[in-house]
């Protein structure tokens, strides 16, 4: 698992902390907030780089990624990519047709047609999953089950890059800097 810090510089740790110094507990409310702000920006441009190339569903990258919010007594936040890897069913564009499914995972192939494949809901969920026959141990394919899930390659995978992560880092940074200006000056005409 790749972890990326990100932190305020020291001189506006101390700008902040004098300004705040006279509200009780102003220092932790804005850097808690702005932690949280951070936060749910940097689940954001992951969908976003995510679906750069990729077909994804916005919402099904999102439920892959869970944010950790910081509180008063833990000033600590993340963005944890979960779940496994994306169904067939969260490409956008994915129909099943009379002899399969046809899917486009990757913008720059164009649509896939996969033979024998089908849409269908999940007993447990009720959401509807690509899914296939499993063959037979003489090739055939099973009259009725088993069945399997299709998948396609997990988010993770996408921004997993040296250069990805360097992107969201540096965005991330830059929006906590921005972010934190703008909780101190909302702690200090709330409370000032």
């Amino acid at each position: 698992m790749t972890v990326v810090s990100i932190g305020l510089d020291e001189a506006a740790i101390r700008d902040a902390l004098e300004t705040l110094s006279r509200i009780e507990n102003g220092f932790v409310r804005a850097y808690a907030r702005a932690l949280n702000k951070t936060a749910a920006g940097t689940r954001s441009d992951m969908v976003k780089l995510a679906r750069e190339d990729y077909k994804y569903k916005a919402a099904a990258v999102r439920a892959r990624t869970s944010v950790y919010k910081a509180t008063w007594s833990d000033l600590q936040s993340s963005v944890k990519s979960t779940g496994g890897g994306g169904l067939l069913s969260d490409f956008a564009g994915t129909r099943q047709t009379k002899t399969g499914l046809s899917v486009n995972i990757k913008k720059s192939t164009g649509l896939q047609r996969i033979r024998h494949a089908f849409l269908n809901k999940a007993r447990s969920t009720g959401k509807v999953i690509s899914m296939w026959r499993k063959r037979m141990d003489d090739g055939r394919l099973s009259a009725r089950y088993p069945v399997e899930a299709l998948y396609g390659p997990h988010p993770e995978l996408i921004y997993n890059t040296p250069e990805n992560w360097e992107k969201l880092s540096s965005q991330a940074s830059d929006r906590l800097s921005a972010v934190f200006a703008s909780e101190v000056d909302g702690v200090l005409r709330q409370f000032g």
